[in-house]
């Protein structure tokens, strides 16, 4: 009996291990996400759709390893749930990523474009985050199709139908190809405005925070890019504080200080219920810098000390010789340290200085050199007198005529600082060509209190 029951439950246990190997389908994307995650993502698809008119598609299927195998699964799923001829559907697979196009969405899409994509969401898929990587996705799709609006404006600017069209989209894709290798964020963009060379702000506040570093008008090279996007993510993460920068060609009709708020805003950026973070926006057609600090920031990074020190820091010095790497690290570096402070429960003011030790080695390394200069000059002077005298005087006795006599002497340093930071007024500012102003305590758009400043550079 017990020999029977054995082999029985032996047979049980095998057909446990073996069963999965003929199960039928793979957990897909949509099952993995929650109700809301599916709500989101579905927003930012449509966002793409009834801007570009363009029904992208993301599928991750661990399930795949690559090959013929999985474009042909990739193809066929554009088919059967494409809405619309133009396109695409982007494919991630255990080891490879793949990428085709039909119709409208050939024409603003290049082969670079694939590896670029897998870039925006190489992280998030390393770490097994679907959804996250969903929405960086959609994000980073969404600033590649703006950056080319203007050289299709009239397939851009009309959508395709919703309905699902008759004619069955093309399956080939000439130009793209499966990348081979395994290892950004963002979102959206129905926009207001739909001008070439502008910034793209949804018309409703994106429910996934958007890419923390967009450099629309191409100040600072790939590499740069990629390092300085890693950084601010990095301190923002850290923080729980979005550090978030913006450059435009031009940003249309609204004031640097609307652009900059409603940027933040409709974004999606914010930590907490407060929406902690900084927006700092630079557009190049007026020449026009804005740091717009929303909840936290508006304590971290104040109005009156922490613009002036912006004012007259690399951040803009940097900015107006045009070495705009050097002015966006050191506006991450700033911010980073301020926020850093003001979290211990004392932020930087006119009484608690920023970097107050360096300004204080400064004054004691200037008093020391002002010294040593003196004490050289007075050691100088009194060896060429007492020379003279020796080649002079033969007697001993005369040796003590006129001679030197040191009393004590008492320098009293209490302390030495030396303020580097220059306050700001009116007609020093409008003398040197490069005016500024701050934004004060106000209500965005979105209904947001924002402070900050800015001015020309």
């Amino acid at each position: 009996m017990k020999r029977l029951l054995t082999f029985w439950l032996s047979l049980l246990l095998l057909g446990a291990l073996v069963l999965p190997c003929f199960a039928g389908d793979s957990v897909s994307l949509e099952q993995t996400l929650t109700p809301e995650e599916t709500q989101n993502l579905d927003t930012l698809h449509q966002m793409i759709f009834d801007t570009y008119g363009i029904d992208a598609c993301f599928l991750i299927n661990n399930d795949y390893e690559g090959g013929d195998a999985f474009k042909d699964y990739a193809r066929t799923y554009l088919k059967e749930h494409a809405q619309s001829k133009d396109a695409l559907v982007f494919a991630v697979s255990s080891a490879t990523y793949y990428m085709n196009t039909t119709g409208k969405a050939g024409d603003y899409l290049q082969d670079s474009d694939l590896d670029d994509l897998y870039e925006a969401i190489r992280g998030a898929d390393e770490r097994g985050e679907q959804y996250t990587a969903a929405a960086q996705f959609y994000a980073a799709l969404n600033r590649m199709l703006a950056s080319r609006a203007a050289a299709v404006p009239t397939t851009a600017a009309t959508p395709s139908p919703t309905a699902p069209s008759t004619e069955p989209p093309v399956t080939a894709a000439p130009g793209f190809s499966e990348a081979t290798t395994v290892p950004g964020t963002t979102a959206p963009a129905a926009t207001r405005e739909h001008r070439p060379g502008s910034v793209y702000i949804p018309d409703k506040i994106a429910p996934v925070r958007s890419d923390r570093l967009v450099d629309q008008a191409n100040l600072i090279s790939a590499s740069d890019e990629t390092a300085l996007r890693a950084k601010l993510d990095a301190i923002s993460e850290e923080l729980q504080f979005d550090v978030v920068l913006v450059t435009a060609e031009h940003i249309g009709s609204r004031t640097p200080m609307e652009f900059a708020d409603d940027y933040f805003d409709f974004n999606g950026f914010g930590y907490g219920d407060s929406h902690d973070g900084v927006c700092f926006l630079i557009s190049m057609a007026e020449r026009d810098w804005w740091i717009s600090t929303c909840g936290f920031g508006e304590t971290a990074l104040s109005d009156d000390y922490f613009m002036d020190i912006v004012r007259y820091s690399k951040v803009i010095s940097a900015l107006k010789d045009g070495d705009y790497t050097l002015s966006f690290n050191a506006y991450a570096d700033m911010v980073a340290d301020f926020v850093r402070e003001a979290q211990t429960g004392e932020p930087y003011s006119h009484r608690h200085r920023y970097q107050d030790w360096r300004n204080k080695v400064i004054g004691v390394g200037l008093s020391l050199t002002l010294g040593l200069i003196v004490a050289a000059i007075v050691t100088w002077y009194v060896k060429q007198h007492y020379v003279a005298s020796v080649q002079q005087k033969r007697e001993a006795g005369a040796y003590l005529v006129g001679a030197v006599q040191y009393g004590k002497g008492y320098d009293n340093f209490r302390s030495s600082v030396v303020n580097r930071t220059r306050r700001v007024s009116e007609s020093s500012s409008s003398s040197s060509g490069s005016s500024s102003s701050s934004g004060g305590h106000h209500t965005s758009s979105s209904g947001y209190s924002h402070g900050g400043g800015g001015g020309k550079f």
